[in-house]
């Protein structure tokens, strides 16, 4: 699917172009490979990006993996162990070698060098005035934050922060731009529209480096400044949603760029219905994903203390929001109802959802920082499970659920609102039932991994001019 004029329209492939269904996963892509560039990789709770790079080099994309910094120490997912030594970690910005391609590409290129800077300059200003214009009667929301929440969404969403940390990259990016031309790579995608998307829209223009990048959710609402710029000089921008793709439509301005949206999808296979084991006769809920303000934990801790019986609340996931949910469960009386498990690996997030006589995400806008759920892969993984789903009332959530139809859906923000739906589902199991099949059955037709990776690697390839050649 992609957008044209801001209205979804199904691409029609043109003659000669290459079918997502034609190509088969396995095998070796003909030609060189093509660079792909995170702001870290790869990282625990990103786990899409993660079966995405697989599943393209299984369908026959040959990847030249590269990442600005390290990962945060700690536990990672088991698959991932195999990409983490295969990734080149950028040299930070003082060293050496950094440094003398710096000095290298001054002597070179000296015009594209403080043309791109200039460029990177001129294109900060004038979307930092708009941005500033818009925020200047935004609302301010009132909650209970952990001090290091606020002191991130000032980082995220200072401009003047926004333009050193750009900055602070160009001496990376012309050391990659010196590495990918001796490589003689042609192509760099971006993943996440900030930093990773700065260094190859510096590239593009220092090197000339074609480049495409995808966009995901917070990091295009929480940050927008640098973004017309980089839609107007990439060949593609893949997201995975269409209210994304509407608004990317919305921030181009000298030309009409070139948006597909491609679901992460899930894998059927780990995600797939397993027998629920029963813990005695209490409810089971499952929610899972960071200790963040926009998870709504919060609102959903909230909503537990309101049901007319005590349920099992099991919380998936770590973040800085903990101690404060923690003092929250604590102050409510539900020490012995709500767990709270860390992060862990997606085989034991598997196991919990099994668990469940329901899923809820209580996601919620944080206009202070810009984060929001689009499309939350958590919900993906319990639909495909065949576990019911209540979820927030939120533009991108709508994309994948249908209330009553595919799952239920409330306002966010609204604990008394959760509760009595979370409590008509749990008396009511024919609605779970229904819900569940027909929630498993919608991601299924939509959200299969495998089928939208090919689909990703038709666009990859078909930009690259190469035909897929898989060997035997």
């Amino acid at each position: 699917m992609v957008t044209d004029g801001g209205k979804a329209c199904v691409a029609r492939p043109e003659a000669g172009a290459i079918h997502p269904d034609r190509i088969a996963l396995g095998g070796d892509q003909a030609g060189g490979p093509i660079a792909f560039l995170y702001p870290a990789f790869p990282v625990l709770h990103q786990t899409f990006v993660m079966w995405e790079a697989l599943a393209l080099r299984r369908g026959g994309l040959k990847l030249k993996l590269y990442s600005l910094q390290r990962p945060p120490k700690g536990k990672q997912q088991p698959e991932a162990e195999s990409l983490a030594r295969e990734v080149e970690y950028l040299p930070h910005a003082l060293s050496p070698s950094v440094l003398a391609a710096n000095m290298r590409c001054m002597w070179r290129r000296p015009r594209n060098y403080l043309r791109g800077v200039f460029q990177l300059l001129r294109h900060w200003y004038a979307d930092s005035k708009e941005l500033r214009r818009s925020r200047k009667n935004a609302a301010r929301s009132k909650r209970s934050l952990a001090w290091s929440v606020r002191f991130e969404a000032w980082w995220n969403t200072s401009p003047t922060v926004y333009l050193l940390k750009s900055l602070s990259l160009l001496p990376q990016a012309i050391y990659l731009g010196e590495r990918l031309t001796a490589e003689r790579i042609r192509h760099l995608h971006a993943h996440w529209a900030t930093h990773a998307t700065t260094v190859a829209l510096f590239l593009r223009w220092v090197y000339g480096i074609r480049f495409s990048f995808t966009a995901h959710a917070y990091d295009i609402y929480l940050m927008p400044l640098l973004l017309p710029a980089k839609l107007e000089a990439a060949d593609l921008v893949v997201t995975c949603a269409q209210v994304n793709a509407e608004y990317l439509q919305g921030l181009a301005k000298a030309k009409t760029p070139r948006i597909v949206v491609n679901y992460h999808g899930v894998d059927l296979q780990r995600f797939r219905p397993r027998p629920r084991p029963r813990f005695g006769t209490t409810p089971c809920i499952v929610s899972c994903g960071s200790l963040r303000v926009y998870k709504g934990h919060h609102v959903l801790i909230e909503a537990c203390a309101l049901l007319p019986y005590p349920v099992r609340c099991i919380i998936i996931g770590e973040g800085p929001q903990r101690p404060i949910l923690e003092k929250q469960v604590r102050e409510l009386g539900l020490a012995e109802s709500v767990v709270f498990t860390g992060a862990i690996v997606q085989e034991q997030v598997a196991e919990h959802y099994a668990q469940a006589d329901l899923f809820v995400l209580a996601s919620v806008l944080v206009e202070e920082s810009g984060r929001q759920d689009v499309i939350p892969n958590v919900l993906v993984e319990a639909m495909a499970m065949g576990i019911p789903v209540v979820a927030s009332d939120l533009p991108g959530i709508r994309e994948l659920i249908t209330d009553r139809v595919h799952g239920r859906l409330v306002p966010p923000e609204n604990p008394r609102a959760l509760a009595d739906t979370v409590a008509e589902l749990l008396a009511d199991p024919v609605q779970r039932a229904e819900l569940a099949e027909r929630g498993r059955t919608r991601v299924v037709e939509a959200f299969d991994r495998e089928r939208n990776v090919r689909a990703l690697v038709a666009e990859l390839v078909s930009l690259r001019g190469l035909e897929p050649h898989h060997g035997p």
